[in-house]
């Protein structure tokens, strides 16, 4: 997918009812728009709510197959959690059940309801204990003394765990207690700088790598199953536990999350029912991927994807590499969407004119496409996603298919719609040295993101091809760590060298000035993401490096200048053509890197310019940014989507609803995640009827093991 990260702030004050439950505090009254969007404020984050009113305006059938979607997402909900952490799904069963059935009737004195909202808010905003930017892990504000009392509460009110008696709750609590409270314990999601005496895998807290293989053990092991696999030990050899559901017939064997991805098909074969002939055959070609597990599945099914282009679309499977610290582990993404029409003037001038875009990129000729499969450009707007959503997305991530068969890009509407009219503005506006600056911010900002991101995602990671030394493998092959932080990075320089083409005169006679603004925000950026890294000096996710590395660079050229003014640092640009031309000397070093698969010349780039700041402009950053009252991170609320049913249980209509609370909206997926399609369809319309359906509904379905951990496998050793 190679997303664009959205950015992680919100402040807006709002005109929706805020989320019952959660903590709340003063709402902040900063004159931007969007205020509708704010649905809650808990501490320094802050949930939005993105909207969909288009789904009014699809058809019954590409309703159907919208909801079917949207169940095969959550259906696969679980194993993006279980890739995330060791014993994440048992804490999330266990939180649940706290939460439905053991809050405290004296909070108001122990305040244990309102911390356990708030970590709730936390954990189901990213997708477990770790920080999804900066992954670094946060425990909860109430005390394990207190969440035992809630469990016993729980167990005696017939929370649906398979612990049976206190003996079996308390065994299973101290088993939960140092992944829930312990900092120490698993401290990082991802390691790219591990501690002496660690490696990038044993250093890391994901489920990538079972305990015990380090990067030395896999010197020379051929991994049949590279996007699709658990690599684990069992009687001292190493061995690929397969993501897969099985055949029907037999001949492929289920492997790991087989229980998990047998609920996923069953929900995209209730799709197929409703959905136009070339989707139909592309949805079962991921079937069959989903079955089998095999990489030429997967290039089956991303091909016959490339050739529709429905207005209801999905991304289902094993997509990102960024939490394998090797880069080559996919984890689980779902992301339902529908075309929106609106905004898709940027995007269609992006698809037209992808030659011509080509053949304008500042690096040598023979990296340059001679022929570009015009690629599928188009605006969106989400239903579901997990994880947390993008601004946009390219896919596929394959190499080979994108030079032979082009690529779909997206920008995110509703998600942009959420952020940029009310996070990057009050920033732009605290962030632009003079009232000149402030204004241009006021007027440009929020098309400069669109432009941005539509240029990343549609000629950024589109463009380029490899050097023919590379026999056909892919680049990430050899830059390995370092692959995702490079590709976000170029993709950005394209955008930023594409940005005062004269062709987008066609969209906008103000196109310089949106191209200023646009440089003036990537660098606002670079200043406001240091506040996301709240302790130590260094960097460890892939964009943020990328955006270290390339402001630096920047700087180092001289097409940057730091200002400072009354203790307050702004980044300048005292030339834009001299900004630009730097741009286009990192983007052409980063293209022949890419190409040529020079490990070691993105090594020293990242490492001396994009891993490391300096924690007293963090420290101011993060003072500013306070002063004017902008949450640090931004959770979205996706558009609850309710079916309407007949007398006869089928659906009849697909209703919008936006008043959901956001721990409600994860409580339900991880309710209809566990049903077949029919038994779906009738919780979430009782559900919808009824708030308290889902803890009536959770007690019916009764409880659920988590997936089995890997075989031979030891707990997870803590930090040093």
């Amino acid at each position: 997918m190679k997303p664009l990260l959205l950015a992680a702030v919100l402040a807006a004050a709002p005109s929706t009812p805020p989320d019952a439950g959660l903590a709340q505090t003063a709402q902040p009254t900063l004159t931007v728009p969007g205020g509708r969007f704010l649905r809650a404020r808990s501490g320094n984050t802050a949930v939005a709510q993105m909207f969909a009113p288009g789904v009014a305006e699809l058809s019954l059938a590409e309703k159907r197959v919208a909801w079917s979607l949207t169940l095969a997402a959550h259906a696969g909900e679980d194993i993006a959690y279980d890739q995330l952490g060791w014993k994440l799904v048992p804490a999330k069963q266990l939180l649940e059940g706290v939460w439905l059935f053991g809050r405290d009737a004296q909070s108001a004195a122990s305040g244990f309801d309102a911390k356990l909202a708030d970590y709730l808010l936390r954990f189901y905003g990213h997708g477990g204990n770790h920080d999804s930017t900066t992954g670094q892990k946060f425990v909860p504000a109430f005390t394990a003394e207190q969440l035992a009392a809630g469990a016993s509460r729980a167990l005696a009110a017939g929370a649906p765990w398979t612990v049976k008696d206190e003996a079996g709750l308390q065994a299973w609590l101290q088993e939960l207690k140092p992944t829930l409270f312990d900092a120490a314990f698993e401290p990082q999601l991802t390691s790219k700088a591990p501690p002496p005496g660690q490696d990038l895998l044993t250093a890391s807290s994901n489920t990538a790598y079972g305990p015990g293989v380090t990067e030395k053990d896999l010197v020379g092991f051929r991994e049949k199953y590279p996007l699709n696999s658990r690599v684990v030990k069992q009687n001292g050899k190493l061995v690929e536990q397969v993501f897969r559901a099985g055949t029907p017939d037999g001949k492929v064997k289920p492997g790991l999350y087989a229980k998990e991805l047998s609920r996923v098909i069953a929900h995209l074969q209730e799709a197929m029912k409703s959905a136009e002939p070339a989707q139909k055959v592309a949805l079962g070609k991921l079937v069959r991927y989903f079955q089998t597990g095999s990489p030429q599945d997967w290039d089956a099914y991303n091909i016959a994807w490339l050739k529709v282009d429905p207005k209801v679309d999905a991304n289902l499977g094993f997509i990102e590499t960024y939490v394998d610290p090797r880069g080559h582990k996919g984890q689980w993404e779902a992301l339902v969407n529908y075309r929106d029409a609106k905004e898709n003037q940027i995007m269609e001038l992006m698809g037209r004119k992808a030659q011509y875009f080509e053949d304008r990129l500042p690096w040598p000729e023979k990296y340059r496409r001679k022929k570009v499969a015009p690629p599928v450009a188009k605006a969106i707007n989400l239903i579901t996603s997990n994880p947390e959503p993008p601004a946009g997305i390219n896919l596929p991530n394959e190499q080979h298919i994108r030079e032979k068969y082009g690529s779909k890009s997206v920008m995110i509407t509703n998600v942009m719609d959420a952020a940029s009219a009310v996070t990057r503005l009050p920033l732009a506006l605290e962030f632009s040295r003079t009232a000149e600056d402030r204004e241009q911010a006021q007027k440009y900002s929020v098309t400069a993101r669109k432009w941005l991101v539509a240029f990343h995602e549609v000629l950024g990671h589109a463009s380029g091809q490899v050097d023919p030394k590379l026999k056909g493998q892919s680049p990430s092959v050899f830059l390995k760590e370092y692959d995702n932080t490079l590709e976000e990075a170029r993709a950005d320089l394209v955008a930023l060298w594409h940005a005062f083409d004269p062709a987008l005169a066609e969209l906008s006679p103000d196109h310089e000035a949106i191209a200023r603004q646009m440089y003036r925000d990537f660098l606002v950026e670079g200043l406001t993401n240091l506040r996301r890294v709240e302790t130590g000096n260094a960097f460890e996710e892939d964009h943020q490096r990328g955006h270290q590395m390339t402001v630096t660079f920047l700087e180092e050229q001289g097409a940057v200048k730091p200002v400072v003014e009354n203790g307050r640092t702004y980044l300048t640009v005292p030339d834009f053509a001299k900004m630009r031309e730097a741009v286009g000397a990192l983007l052409s070093r980063l293209m022949v890197i890419k190409a040529t698969g020079d490990y070691e010349g993105i090594r020293a780039l990242v490492q001396e310019k994009g891993i490391h700041f300096d924690p007293k402009l963090r420290d101011e950053v993060a003072r500013r940014v306070k002063a004017v009252d902008v949450p640090t991170v931004l959770l979205l609320n996706s558009p609850r989507v309710v079916p309407v049913l007949d007398a006869k249980g089928d659906m009849v209509d697909l209703k919008e609803d936006t008043t959901q609370a956001f721990v409600d909206q994860h409580l339900e997926r991880s309710l209809l995640g566990r049903l077949s399609p029919a038994e779906a369809r009738r919780v979430a319309a009782k559900v919808a009827a009824s708030p308290e359906g889902v803890r009536d509904a959770f007690r019916e379905l009764g409880p659920e093991a988590a997936p089995a951990p890997a075989k031979g496998t030891a707990p997870r050793k803590s930090a040093p």
